[in-house]
């Protein structure tokens, strides 16, 4: 094998590796895209629950002394 052949299949080795780095790369974008999409659902989903419990909270309110005691009175 000549200089020039054994320098042609190096480079189409490390051209191999190149393909191989770059589809990996492509994969961990679409991976980290997802995820990241993933997040954002996450976070709707606890601002949701949040602002639920706090419209809850108003709503309902924490029964103090008087509303407990008035609520036995009641038949």
């Amino acid at each position: 094998m000549s200089a020039i052949q054994a320098a042609q299949k190096e480079l189409d080795q490390w051209q191999q590796k190149e393909r191989r780095i770059l589809d990996a790369l492509a994969g961990v974008d679409g991976e980290r895209r997802r995820l990241n999409e993933e997040r954002a659902k996450v976070e709707q989903q606890v601002l949701y629950y949040d602002s639920l419990t706090r419209e809850m909270k108003r709503e309902l309110g924490r029964p103090g002394l008087s509303s407990l005691l008035s609520s036995f009175r009641r038949p």
